[in-house]
C-alpha cells in the first residue's frame, strides 16, 4: 500500500518557534517505521508545499496528516485537497489535537481519526484497509461509517513499548536533513527517549495526551538511537530529558565508553538540573552544550499561578549550574494576559540578571486538553485555533490590549550585547549566529507584527470573534 504522510506547514512562519528551530518530523518517522511492508513518503509542507505535485507524483492510496492546535485548519484544507484529488484516498487525522478534540475533524474529507500514540493503531488500520476489511475491530481510532456518522471504536489502556518501537526512517526524509535546525546547529536530528510528564502544569496538553503515563526507553536503546545519527548535533526532544538520573548516568557512561563524539542540545526541568549537577557535568564533558529550560517566570507568584511545581530558588540554582559548566540555557518564560507594566519589568530584569543569552516567551494559551482549557472556556475571546499558536492573546488582558503587546514585544528587544561576546569568545558561537540572532530579535521585538492576528485588534484571524 503507497502511504503519504504529511507534516502541515508552521502555524506561525515569521514569529516564534519557527525562528528558533525546525525539528524533523520525528512522529511521522517512527509511523513510517511501523509499516515496514508498505510504500511509504513523508511531504514536510514546512519545507515543501506542493501537495498537488507530491500527489501525483506518489499516488498515495492513504493519506494521514498529523495536527497541533494552531494547525487544525491548515490540515483540514489539506484533507480537502486530498480527496478532491481522488475521493478513493483513504484519509487519517491524528496527533495532540485530534486526540484531545477529535469532533474538530468531524468532517467529510476525514475517513478515520486517529486517538492517542499511533504505534497503538496505524500498523492494524493499515492491515484493514489494504485488505478492504472492515474498521470495527481497530482500537484507538474514530471512523466515519457509509452513513457519514462518526463511530468511535474501543480505546485500549495500553501504552507503547518504548524498546519496542522501530528505528525512525530518516531515509524518508533525507532530502530535507540539510534544513532541520535547533537554535544554531543545522542539520540536526532529533531523538526521543521517552513520553509522557509526571507532571501537571496547567498550561501543558502532554500529561492529558498521555493519560498521565511517563515511559522511557532503556539506555541501551538510546545509545542504539544516538549510534544511528549521521549528524554531528543531536537534540533530545523529550519533555524533560534528565528525569530518570540513574538511566541518564548510564546513557552518559555508554556514550564515553563507545567513543561516540556529538553535540547534544536537551530539554530540562530545573529540579532535575537542581538536585544533579554531578550528572549536568557528566553530560558536559560528553558533549551537552544547551538546554531548553523551562523557567516559566521569574517570580514564585508567577510559577504557582500556573502550577509548575518549582520554585524560584531552584529555578536560580539550575541557571547557576548550567552556567558553571558552560552551558547554553534558552530559557522559557509565560506571559499571563493579566500582567501589568511592572510584571512585565520584573521578567525582563530578571533575564537580564541572570544573563539568560538565549529566551522563548510565550503568551498563556488556553490549549485543548489542558486544564487551563477547561477552567477558562468561558473566557475565550475566540475560537479560531489560528490564534492559538501562543503568541496572541485569546483571553482578556489587564492592560490595553496593543499596550500588551508592545510589552511582550520589548521583552525581546537587545539592550545587552556582552552576554553573546562571551559566548563568541568561548567559542559557543559565531559572528554569523550572532548575526541571525539579531535579525531573529529584530522580528520578534516588532510589536505590530502580532496585531494582524488578534481576534479583538486584527484583521487576518480566519473568523470573527465569538461571544
Amino acid at each position: 500500500m503507497r502511504i503519504l504522510l504529511v507534516q502541515p506547514d508552521y502555524f506561525s512562519k515569521n514569529l516564534g518557534f519557527r525562528l528558533l528551530a525546525l525539528p524533523e518530523p520525528l512522529h511521522l518517522e517512527v509511523v513510517a517505521a511501523s509499516v515496514p511492508d508498505h510504500d511509504v513518503c513523508i511531504l514536510d509542507m514546512r519545507l515543501d508545499g506542493n501537495l498537488e505535485a507530491a500527489l501525483k507524483k506518489f499516488w498515495p492510496e492513504m493519506v494521514a496528516v498529523t495536527a497541533l492546535t494552531p494547525e487544525v485548519y491548515a490540515v483540514q484544507n489539506i484533507l480537502l485537497q486530498v480527496k478532491a484529488f481522488s475521493s478513493e484516498i483513504f484519509t487519517v487525522v491524528g496527533g495532540h489535537h485530534a486526540t484531545l478534540l477529535p469532533e474538530d475533524f468531524f468532517i467529510a474529507q476525514v475517513d478515520a481519526i486517529a486517538v492517542g500514540e499511533a504505534e497503538l493503531m496505524f500498523e492494524d488500520l493499515v492491515r484493514a484497509v489494504a485488505y478492504r476489511r472492515g474498521l470495527g475491530g481497530v482500537c484507538n481510532i474514530i471512523w466515519q461509517d457509509r452513513n457519514g456518522q462518526f463511530v468511535r471504536n474501543r480505546l485500549t489502556k495500553s501504552h507503547v513499548n518504548m524498546d519496542a518501537v522501530p528505528l525512525p526512517r530518516r531515509d524518508l526524509t533525507e532530502a530535507y536533513r540539510n534544513e532541520y535546525f535547533f537554535l544554531f546547529d543545522k542539520p540536526d536530528t532529533s531523538v526521543a527517549t521517552s513520553r509522557g510528564c509526571p507532571y501537571r502544569c496547567k498550561f501543558c496538553s502532554v500529561h492529558e495526551f498521555y493519560r498521565g503515563q511517563t515511559n522511557q526507553m532503556t539506555s541501551e536503546r538510546v545509545l542504539s538511537e544516538i549510534s544511528a545519527v549521521s549528524t554531528a548535533h543531536i537534540t533530545f526532544v523529550d519533555d524533560n530529558f534528565l528525569m530518570n538520573t540513574r538511566r541518564e548516568n548510564a546513557i552518559a557512561d555508554m556514550i564515553r565508553s563507545e567513543g561516540i563524539k556529538k553535540r547534544y542540545s536537551m530539554e530540562c526541568r530545573t529540579d532535575s538540573i537542581a538536585r544533579h549537577p554531578e550528572l549536568v557535568e557528566k553530560w558536559v564533558n560528553i558533549g551537552l552544550y544547551a538546554v531548553l529550560l523551562g523557567l516559566e517566570g521569574g517570580s514564585d507568584k508567577t510559577l504557582k499561578g500556573i502550577n509548575k511545581s518549582c520554585t524560584i530558588d531552584t529555578n536560580n540554582r539550575a541557571i547557576r549550574i548550567l552556567q558553571d559548566n558552560g552551558v547554553i540555557i534558552w530559557g522559557a518564560f509565560i506571559v499571563d494576559p493579566e500582567w501589568t507594566e511592572d510584571d512585565f519589568r520584573q521578567l525582563r530584569d530578571y533575564v537580564r540578571e541572570k544573563q539568560i543569552t538565549h529566551t522563548q516567551y510565550t503568551i498563556l494559551t488556553p490549549l485543548p486538553g489542558t486544564s487551563l482549557y477547561r477552567s477558562r472556556y468561558e473566557d475565550l475571546l475566540t475560537h479560531d485555533y489560528s490564534c492559538f499558536d501562543t503568541l496572541h492573546v485569546v483571553l482578556p488582558t489587564r492592560l490595553p490590549r496593543d499596550v500588551f503587546y508592545q510589552n511582550f514585544a520589548d521583552l525581546y528587544r537587545q539592550r545587552d550585547i556582552g552576554p553573546y561576546y562571551d559566548l563568541v569568545q568561548a567559542g559557543k558561537m559565531t559572528i554569523e549566529d550572532c548575526k541571525r540572532g539579531k535579525i531573529m530579535l529584530d522580528t520578534m521585538s516588532d510589536w505590530e507584527r502580532y496585531i494582524e492576528k488578534d481576534p479583538i485588534l486584527g484583521t487576518k484571524n480566519l473568523y470573527n470573534t465569538i461571544c
